[in-house]
């Protein structure tokens, strides 16, 4: 099944597994990336040293894409994301803060980037900022999702506007 997402990652099937903090580690990530998604390692409740080690395993259990959803909001986020520079991740998910501070850093660095927003105007911000995709997460999602409370089905038609 081709379409712009599955162009853009690289993927067999427009499936994402969300970063889930605490739930997204490399073993769930593996195994929906082996089966054609794009898995993603959660890294919101990770420390440097526990990032590291799952991206490491993440090259050990697959040779398909998969990428990261990091926070910005993260206290450790230089150090991260020199991190998975470092390291030749080639995707990441960015949330709850601005992507324009590091997305050309991160294509500097042949990484796209989607930013997950909770609103049209955090996309428009996105927009500008040059991310790859946007991800419009409804209230419902779980996390952080804006002070609104939009749901997903309002938001999409929202944000494609």
């Amino acid at each position: 099944m081709k379409n712009r997402i599955t162009e853009l990652f690289g993927i067999e099937y427009p499936v994402i597994q969300g970063g889930m903090v605490w739930c997204s580690g490399w073993r769930l990530a593996a195994a929906v990336s082996e089966a054609g998604g794009l898995g993603l390692l959660g890294a919101g409740s990770m420390h440097p040293e526990t990032l590291l080690e799952h991206i490491r395993k993440m090259k050990e259990a697959t040779r398909k894409p998969w990428g990261i959803n990091l926070p910005l909001m993260y206290p450790e986020i230089d150090t991260l994301i020199d991190m998975i520079i470092a390291e030749g991740v080639k995707i990441v998910f960015t949330s709850a803060g601005s992507p324009k501070k590091y997305t050309a850093r991160f294509h500097a660095a042949g990484i796209k980037v989607a930013h997950v927003v909770s609103s049209s105007k955090f996309a428009a911000k996105c927009e500008e900022a040059g991310v790859d995709a946007v991800v419009a997460e409804g209230f419902e999602a779980g996390g952080h999702n804006g002070r609104e409370e939009t749901t997903t089905m309002v938001l999409i038609p929202q944000v494609r506007r």
